[in-house]
């Protein structure tokens, strides 16, 4: 998700602690592989272009509004820079489709939406594609919330197996986007897989190792960026509070798939170098 508001940071360096030990076993893995998401209000061919000059193994393919609706990808040309550069794809709906809205209306509009992109990804041989975690107001309780996005996902999920896609569950950056509820969602959505956003998880005294634990069986995807426990800021990693050395042997010990770099930042030198350290401290550990 995308901070929203103007913010003053002061960044700092942090000290890095002890790991604590944690005996998992990875069942599910693959050559780790850094990507990048394009900028969804920029060109997308010129976003992907970018990416493959720098290097990253796989696009994460943000599909929304304006410059990366389904209407307004080019498929032949995507699928050449994509084999020009080598790279993998990965999809990502708009993190605003109100899947969880208590208007019944309004989820089956998020599902016919979503439908759209899982035929771009589909014609792009994508093979995971995120939807994110949406709650309704206050009003409305967690339990609520759960049983609104169930319906929705459980639609999404057989929807998608007509694109041959495999849905991902991004929990966002809110109270309520807890590990209880995380795992009551995967347990009653059959098919449905994990996407963990590291910066999401280490909000609200929440820690990411802990979501990486209970639910590595599930996980499929991450993404990557710092934050100072408060906000989701997706700086840099290093420029927050994240124990980087904890977190990614951890995360090691049972994933070895795709991890987007998603550092918001005007300058992107800001996001290659969380590539370049990325895959430093991941060979190190």
């Amino acid at each position: 998700m995308v901070a929203r508001g103007r913010i003053t940071l002061t960044f700092k360096l942090t000290m890095i602690t002890e790991p604590q030990t944690l005996n998992l076993q990875a069942e599910w893995v693959k050559d780790m592989k850094i990507g990048c998401s394009n900028h969804p209000r920029k060109p997308v061919l010129e976003e992907v272009e970018w990416i493959g000059r720098n290097k990253f193994d796989f696009l994460d393919l943000f599909l929304e509004e304006d410059q990366a609706t389904p209407e307004k990808i080019d498929i032949e040309q995507t699928k050449r820079l994509l084999q020009k550069y080598r790279l993998d794809i990965v999809g990502h709906t708009a993190w605003y489709l109100p899947i969880g809205s208590p208007v019944k209306a309004f989820r089956e509009t998020a599902v016919n939406e979503a439908l759209r992109y899982f035929d771009v990804l589909g014609k792009l041989d994508a093979e995971f594609v995120t939807v994110h975690a949406n709650w309704p107001i206050g009003l409305f309780s967690t339990r609520e919330g759960i049983r609104f996005q169930v319906e929705t996902l459980r639609m999404l999920v057989k929807e998608a197996e007509r694109f041959d896609l495999k849905v991902m569950y991004e929990p966002t950056d809110t109270a309520r986007d807890s590990v209880e509820s995380v795992s009551t969602i995967l347990e009653s959505v059959p098919g449905l897989f994990l996407h963990i956003d590291i910066g999401h998880a280490n909000l609200f005294g929440r820690k990411p190792e802990e979501f990486i634990v209970k639910f590595h069986k599930k996980l499929r995807h991450v993404h990557l960026h710092d934050n100072l426990k408060n906000l989701d800021l997706h700086l840099p990693i290093g420029c927050g509070d994240i124990d980087w050395e904890k977190t990614l042997k951890c995360l090691k010990k049972c994933y070895d798939g795709t991890i987007t770099v998603e550092v918001f930042s005007k300058d992107r030198d800001y996001a290659l170098l969380t590539k370049e350290k990325l895959a430093r401290l991941w060979r190190e550990i």
